[in-house]
Parts: structure tokens; C-alpha cells; sequence
């Protein structure tokens, strides 16, 4: 069984890339989603030493309560945050 922590932030929501069966988007936020930051994680699931590793990195000034991935590009992923702006960050 695969274990991810995201230390400092709760996990809102997970989705896995169409295109990429091995590449995760994790939306996170600070303090129980309440005051503070977000972050979005992408994670790649592939054979490694401690089995998910973080690919990359993504703070925004506001908590993240869902993300998805366009399913028309694979390097595009959507995030809604808690001002009610939605951003897209590129994979």
C-alpha cells in the first residue's frame, strides 16, 4: 500500500492524470482549509524507493479544495481555491 504524508497540510482532493496512469494531483490546505496557505502536489507513483515521490510543487496564498485534470492537455491541471478563483497550473 502506497503512503503519502503532506506534512503541514490536509488533503482535500485527489485525482489521477487521464493520460499518465502513474502521475497524481493532490490539493491541499493549511490548518484544516480555515486561515493559511495551499498547496498543490503532483506526485508520481512509479517504482521507487519509497513508492511516491513528489514531482513537483505548487503554494498558492489561499487553501486548495479541489483540483482535476484537463482532459485536452496533460500538463494542465485546474485548482479551486477558497477566494473562489480558480487557477491552472501547469504539470
Amino acid at each position: 500500500m502506497l503512503k503519502f504524508r503532506t506534512q503541514g497540510y490536509n488533503g482535500y482532493s485527489l485525482q489521477f492524470s487521464p493520460f499518465i496512469e502513474n502521475k497524481i494531483a493532490c490539493a491541499t490546505s493549511a490548518n484544516f482549509g480555515l486561515v493559511g496557505n495551499g498547496r498543490l502536489f503532483i506526485l508520481n507513483t512509479g517504482i521507487g524507493p519509497e513508492g511516491v515521490e513528489v514531482e513537483r510543487i505548487y503554494d498558492t496564498q489561499d487553501g486548495i479544495f479541489d483540483c482535476s485534470w484537463s482532459e485536452i492537455n496533460e500538463n494542465q491541471v485546474v485548482t479551486a481555491s477558497g477566494d473562489g478563483i480558480s487557477n491552472s497550473k501547469l504539470a
